[in-house]
């Protein structure tokens, strides 16, 4: 997840994008957007304490959609895939 309040607050304190990037282990790219929306929001630091990065993500970016929680895979059926394969291959190695 980006650290837009560590954004914030970085360039608050007057430090460089690539300080930033270094720091925070983000692109400059990341950067340069989080700010440019943050200027148009007129949002600066110190922020309100209830302003999570979550909520710091709707409100700089409303129109992105908010990650999904990933569906895991079916590991039964992954197993028995793999043990066919499996029983196949020492099938072949027998014959």
């Amino acid at each position: 997840m980006t650290k837009y309040r560590e954004i914030l607050r970085l360039t608050a304190l007057g430090f460089s994008q690539r300080d930033i990037c270094s720091s925070a282990g983000i692109s400059q790219k990341t950067v340069s957007k989080v700010q440019k929306r943050a200027r148009e929001m007129q949002l600066s630091w110190p922020l309100d304490e209830s302003m999570t990065d979550i909520a710091l993500s709707r409100k700089l970016f409303p129109h992105e959609a908010v990650q999904t929680e990933k569906r895991m895979p079916d590991f039964e059926y992954v197993r028995k895939e793999l043990q066919r394969c499996y029983q196949e291959t020492a099938v072949d190695r027998v014959s």
